[in-house]
């Protein structure tokens, strides 16, 4: 055996055990879930604490919002919370820069009618994007409480009531995070995988690490926050992608703890193309590394409980998912090629076993998710599963790359999710189609169908444990590729003349 053979099985090695941890993970939270259904089959967290009107204090609603378009009508009728009026105050953190903070003028105005303190604030720099965008907004009130929704979320009027005494009632408590629920899960197949994979992190991690007092990590929207606790962790910052990841962190470091609200749940919108998730997938995936980067020496430094710190570096080392799958890949098929396909039993039986494992702890993980929130019919889970799956593989050279970048250090703006609802508004305003340069019109999708490609030939002419993920690997390159190459093109022919 040569050195280099030998390196590429201890690479493989590595990447394989790593798989099996991170699989690992998702299986303990699985079992974690179980426990405490069992000791308490509630679904809820019951009612908030007892909070008389005169004791309501004031609270901040934040609304970051960035060329939104007619959507932002929606987010702001929906942040005129059920709340006393003295005591409720919106900002519209607009930083548009295609005119749409006119539209969030013209609808404050409205508001405002009404006796709701409304401030649109409008910055040209954009300097730190979302997390500058809301540390700007605190600089201009004192509000003990924030809320922040995002321009695609729709609250319900009662989300103060529910989710400020919570606060109130433990001075300990950082911030309560509500739960997702979704506005357009049906809508295509896209839609139904996201939801699934969302409502399992939601239904089953989030949970357990409430019930538990693991870190338990803000969402970026539908929450409240205590001021003190934003201020005493340093307040936000825009050195990484998921500023709300990296405040929470900051704030169990710095002694709070944070509460899940599961009860109270805030629809928004899920990205109906492939191009939009995809863009959405790379900014939490580099941002989760850089967190990583960032926070876990802190984290093993800190005094917090050992469980914990293990239990926080598994959830960012989620991010590793596509890497390693691409460096295992990469490295079975060199040695494939090297060996003419003689491998090693121990190596074929650790392959076997974390793709079981793999398959396995995701498909649990994702049902259980669909139990704890009542879905129905159960019977549709499989299908989303395995679109979830699939599509996750399809992403492998574009999250790669994001914990790539994060890695090295390499910093990227803050890249916008593209919302449908900001094509159209409640009052049936569609925008005027602009012209788009080819290099803007979204990824072409070409480096995933060739990727496939090589992979399918590879598969045909060899045979080993790695089929099944090979072969999912390259339903997956060859959907996500196929669609986005389709989704280009829909867009050049619609803003050509």
């Amino acid at each position: 055996m040569t050195v280099v053979q030998w390196l590429l099985y201890l690479l493989l090695s590595l990447s394989l055990v790593m798989l099996f941890a991170l699989s690992c993970n998702l299986l303990s939270l699985s079992v974690a879930f179980l426990r405490s259904r069992r000791r308490d089959p509630r679904k809820g967290a019951g009612s908030p604490p007892a909070m008389s009107f005169a004791d309501y204090p004031r609270v901040l609603v934040q609304l970051p919002a960035f060329n939104e378009g007619m959507l932002i009508e929606r987010a702001i009728r929906a942040a005129d919370l059920d709340w006393p009026r003295d005591r409720l105050a919106i900002q519209v953190l607009d930083d548009s820069t295609d005119g749409s903070e006119e539209i969030s003028r013209r609808f404050a105005d409205e508001l405002r009618l009404t006796g709701v303190d409304i401030t649109v604030i409008h910055r040209r720099d954009r300097a730190g994007f979302k997390a500058g965008a809301l540390a700007n907004g605190l600089d201009r009130d004192d509000s003990p409480f924030v809320a922040i929704f995002d321009a695609d979320f729709v609250p319900p009027a009662d989300f103060l009531k529910r989710t400020v005494p919570i606060l109130a009632a433990d001075r300990n408590l950082a911030f309560v995070q509500a739960r997702w629920e979704h506005l357009n899960a049906g809508q295509n197949l896209l839609t139904r995988a996201q939801s699934v994979m969302l409502d399992a992190h939601f239904g089953v991690e989030q949970s357990v690490r409430s019930a538990t007092g693991l870190v338990l990590p803000f969402n970026g929207t539908c929450g409240v926050w205590r001021r003190e606790a934003i201020d005493d962790a340093g307040g936000w910052t825009a050195d990484t992608l998921t500023e709300d990841l990296d405040l929470s962190v900051r704030a169990h470091l710095a002694g709070w703890r944070a509460a899940y609200a599961p009860d109270v749940a805030a629809p928004g919108e899920l990205p109906t193309t492939l191009a939009a998730w995809r863009t959405q997938q790379h900014r939490w995936n580099k941002g989760f590394a850089q967190v990583a980067r960032k926070l876990l020496p802190a984290v093993w430094r800190s005094r917090l409980p050992t469980l914990s710190k293990l239990a926080l570096t598994l959830e960012v080392g989620q991010s590793l998912f596509c890497p390693l799958a691409a460096l295992c890949l990469t490295t079975s098929l060199s040695l494939l090629w090297m060996e003419a396909g003689r491998q090693p039993l121990a190596l074929s039986v650790l392959g076997l076993v974390a793709t079981a494992m793999g398959v396995f702890s995701a498909t649990t993980f994702v049902t259980l998710g669909q139990v704890a929130l009542g879905r129905r019919p159960l019977s549709a889970v499989p299908l989303s599963v395995l679109a979830a799956m699939t599509l996750t593989s399809g992403l492998i050279l574009s999250n790669s790359r994001a914990v790539y970048e994060a890695a090295m250090g390499r910093q990227s703006p803050f890249v916008r999710t593209p919302k449908i609802g900001g094509g159209q508004g409640i009052l049936g305003v569609r925008p005027v189609p602009v012209p788009v340069p080819v290099r803007r019109a979204g990824p072409t999708g070409i480096p995933e169908i060739v990727l496939g490609s090589c992979l399918f030939f590879t598969m045909v002419l060899h045979e080993g444990w790695y089929s099944p993920l090979l072969g999912t690997t390259i339903l997956g390159l060859a959907v996500v590729g196929g669609a986005l190459f389709r989704e280009r093109w829909q867009v050049l022919r619609a803003v050509m003349p």
